[in-house]
């Protein structure tokens, strides 16, 4: 039979330990001065035109690279909407084929399939993420990119190539 009286004491011990933890680690910085920030995937990234509104309504894709010359990516009109993401298979790193008809991004080397529609969701295939999704503004006819949620693939940081 378990004592009641040794339940609480345990129980304290605990609370008090999870506690005492807690303040020991936030010491160091707290003394220190110092602040962490943390990287946001918004940040960080300059503004870049992509194309023109009316360009992509015509082809239904415009091609263009961002953050920087090294990083493929696609703009696409699909239902209504304008979408750009970067084209690099997050499983192997292979540049995907954007197929219109079915508004896919195809991987021809391993064959994972992503939904332009559905924010570059993995569809089907060996990929366990989406493709990083290309943040966009619009100004007049004007499309610029501004920053990319989601990291591409094969870097650590998307604004170091």
């Amino acid at each position: 039979m378990v004592n009641v009286e040794e339940k609480h004491t345990r129980r304290e011990f605990l609370k008090f330990s999870a506690l005492g933890l807690s303040a020991v680690a936030a010491v160091p910085s707290l003394v220190a001065g110092e602040t962490h920030s943390t990287m946001s995937v918004y940040e960080g990234y300059k503004k870049s035109r992509v194309g023109s509104l009316a360009q992509l309504k015509k082809a239904g894709e415009i091609d263009f690279s961002y953050p920087d010359g090294n990083a493929l990516c696609k703009a696409v009109y699909v239902n209504n909407e304008v979408k750009a993401y970067s084209i690099i298979c997050t499983h192997k790193g292979c540049p995907t084929v954007y197929n219109k008809e079915k508004a896919l991004f195809e991987c021809p080397c391993h064959f994972t399939k992503y939904d332009a529609k559905k924010d570059g969701q993995m569809v089907i295939g060996h990929a366990t993420g989406r493709l990083p999704r290309v943040l966009l503004e619009i100004s007049g006819d004007d499309i610029f990119a501004i920053g990319v949620d989601g990291l591409i693939f094969g870097r650590i940081n998307n604004n170091v190539g």
